[in-house]
């Protein structure tokens, strides 16, 4: 069987996966992404650390090895160009670097891309004309995909997509704009919200763990107020893109149906007879909008990363 080795490089954590054509995952492996500085080396150490024997053991069958690369891409898709919770690989040819060690097909995409293709050939996506992922970790954005092929507008991507404005007097992002939808969604924004409610410093992963088994009133709350700032950023995309499903996938949306439910109220409320009425006196043309958790889970990324090299194999359509 043939594989093709995922890497998801994400703003908290790079995740590693030998991935089979039919999705299936043989081996995962992650470390820290640790890459806010200036120089890359370290991340390359940690990197080629965590390669080196999967490759070795999968020389036989792998095809390539696909980077899903948290920030906007070059055009030529071998570097990061904005990336600003990883500025050390800030127009670094991450690509070239692999390619060099390992010797086999190399290909890259901006991580929402990679998010959306592995919901559409491997999730919930499969079969819907026109499709959403919104993409939440430590930084947020959304990818489309279109009859199969994702939207490309620039940066790799359908558009940066999660620096839309949901509150000007907010704090500014890592990108130094005010009130995104990023630093309000991202973990720097639900960090900063567990700083004001419980008094004191408690990481986003144990918040998000706490609103998902409803074990903490507080951790709830926090994670509605999330689900909202979400459902508000999905209707100010889908006016635009008109999507017939939207996936949440990513470490937030492991929160689950206290994250969900906050986010389907606020789309309905802002948008939802809109799209009804199209979807009732459109013909066909349009729909009503579904709102989804993907099914990928931590491995959405790597999963998609994987899709480009079995295209070009000829085992994925």
């Amino acid at each position: 069987m043939r594989t093709v080795l995922g890497i998801d490089i994400g703003g908290t954590a790079t995740k590693l996966a030998v991935v089979q054509p039919d999705g299936t995952i043989l081996h995962r492996d992650k470390f820290a992404t640790d890459a806010r500085g200036t120089d890359p080396a370290p991340f390359f150490t940690r990197l080629f650390a965590a390669m080196d024997g999967v490759v070795e053991q999968s020389r036989d069958s792998i095809l390539g090895i696909g980077i899903s690369a948290h920030g906007e891409v070059d055009r030529e898709r071998r570097r990061p160009i904005i990336a600003g919770n990883t500025p050390a690989l800030r127009n670094v040819d991450v690509r070239g670097a692999v390619e060099a060690r390992y010797g086999l097909p190399v290909v890259m995409n901006n991580d929402l891309t990679a998010h959306a293709l592995g919901e559409y050939y491997f999730g919930c996506g499969q079969g819907i004309e026109r499709f959403m992922c919104l993409a939440m970790g430590t930084g947020l954005g959304a990818a489309l995909i279109v009859t199969g092929k994702p939207l490309i507008i620039d940066g790799g991507n359908s558009g940066n997509t999660g620096l839309i404005i949901l509150d000007p007097t907010a704090p500014r992002d890592a990108n130094g704009i005010r009130g995104s939808a990023e630093s309000l969604i991202g973990v720097p924004g639900i960090e900063r919200l567990a700083r004001e409610r419980y008094g004191q410093p408690v990481p986003a992963h144990e918040v998000i763990a706490a609103a998902r088994d409803q074990r903490d009133t507080t951790a709830v709350a926090i994670m509605t107020q999330v689900g909202t700032w979400t459902g508000q950023t999905l209707a100010s995309l889908s006016v635009i893109f008109y999507p017939h499903c939207i996936a949440l996938t990513g470490g937030t949306a492991s929160a689950g149906t206290v994250l969900l439910d906050a986010c389907r109220a606020e789309f309905d409320r802002l948008v939802g007879d809109f799209f009804r009425d199209l979807a009732a006196n459109t013909g066909g043309n349009f729909q009503d909008v579904e709102i989804v958790l993907g099914e990928g889970g931590a491995d959405t990324g790597a999963l998609g990363a994987a899709v480009e090299l079995f295209q070009q194999a000829g085992l994925l359509p």
